[in-house]
């Protein structure tokens, strides 16, 4: 069972604390710590469950297909979500806002806005998706065998 497939099982939409967290949950937990990690990894996690010292944090990432529209355009967590393994939002999120600030320094009067627009999204885009997918990848792959 995944990382995904275990948050599923509670559905939550928020942290939660040690004791919120289902007994079936962290029964699940201790099975894939066993199966997974090495010590000392799998004793430290054991006993965070069995005393319930943890948090259960849902991890939402989102892959853009577009950073605006016509004339509005989104920068950082609202054009792109990445996990936080990829320790690159903030930063992805100063780009963001760089680009566009240059995109729209000659003046945004008439079709100039969304021409500006335009090429902020040609200059981004694919960038902010890989990075999003790129911490993705790494999110399906922690702990696997």
């Amino acid at each position: 069972m995944g990382k995904y497939e275990i948050l599923a099982l509670v559905n939550v939409h928020h942290s939660l604390k040690g004791a919120d967290i289902p007994e079936e949950t962290l029964e699940k937990l201790s099975e894939q710590a066993y199966a997974k990690w090495p010590e000392p990894w799998v004793s430290a996690t054991l006993q965070a469950l069995r005393t319930r010292n943890l948090t259960g944090i849902p991890i939402n990432e989102y892959i853009p297909d577009n950073l605006g529209k016509e004339r509005i355009a989104l920068i950082g967590d609202a054009a792109h979500v990445p996990a936080p393994i990829t320790a690159s939002g903030f930063n992805e999120s100063l780009q963001d806002a760089a680009e566009l600030g240059k995109c729209v320094a000659k003046g945004v009067k008439g079709d100039a806005a969304v021409k500006a627009l335009d090429k902020y999204d040609s200059l981004r885009l694919n960038k902010v998706r890989q990075m999003v997918q790129s911490g993705k990848s790494f999110s399906y792959s922690y702990g696997r065998s």
